[in-house]
Parts: structure tokens; C-alpha cells; sequence
């Protein structure tokens, strides 16, 4: 086979490797896995195998040009992000009460009104 059908068939194996083997993992998988890890010893010696993974009977999903499918979201990068704007204010706008906005926590209650604390884009905390 020519080389970039070579070069496109290791990149969808590859690119399905790390599902296909946890799909075969346990006994039931073992003749099915020896295949795969066939096909991977072969393309760690540069050898062709296109022809091997042809022989997968259809356990490598044929290239619908969209990036396979993970387990996990990508990671963040570790940075410092900012912390979120706004926050809540007074619900009668009765007070200077200024909460923050705090990720994972429950909107403030203000006990004189007994309402939730209203949302304002620029509300900067109380002191």
C-alpha cells in the first residue's frame, strides 16, 4: 500500500489505541488484544500495518474526519485565573450590603427581606 494510506491507517489506530484496549481488557478480549498489540509491535518496527488493521474486523472506527472521543475532559492550564465579577447586593436596595460571588456556593439571604441577595454585574464586596 502507499505510504500516506500506511501513515493514515497508524494514525486512526492510534488514535482509537487507548479505547480498544480498555474495551478488550479481561479474558473474554485476550485473542482480540493479541491482535491489537500485534499491530502495535509491528508499527514500533516500522513495518507497514495497514493490512493488520484491516484485520481488526471493524474494532478501529473508520475516520469521520472529527477528533475522537476521550474519557476525560481536555486539562486547564495551570494558571491563576481571576476571580468572577459582580456580585450581590441588598434585594429592597435598602442597604450597602455587597456580597461576593463565590463558585459552588449558595446565592447570599438577606434575613431583613426574606429574599435572595440581588445580582449586579459591578457590585464590589463590603468591607
Amino acid at each position: 500500500m502507499g505510504e500516506q494510506v500506511e501513515r493514515d491507517e497508524l494514525a486512526r489506530f492510534c488514535a482509537h489505541l487507548g479505547p480498544m484496549r480498555a474495551l478488550l481488557r479481561g479474558p473474554a478480549g485476550a485473542a482480540a488484544r493479541a491482535q491489537v498489540e500485534q499491530v502495535v509491535r509491528t508499527a514500533r518496527r516500522g513495518e507497514p500495518v495497514a493490512g493488520l488493521v484491516a484485520a481488526l474486523d471493524g474494532m478501529v472506527p473508520a475516520d469521520t474526519g472529527a477528533p475522537p472521543r476521550v474519557a476525560l475532559p481536555p486539562r486547564l492550564p495551570d494558571v491563576a485565573l481571576p476571580p468572577p465579577t459582580g456580585g450581590y447586593i441588598c434585594p429592597a436596595d435598602a442597604c450597602s450590603r455587597a456580597e461576593p460571588r463565590r463558585a459552588g456556593s449558595p446565592v447570599p439571604h438577606c434575613d431583613v427581606y426574606q429574599q435572595a441577595l440581588r445580582f449586579h454585574p459591578d457590585a464590589e464586596p463590603t468591607r
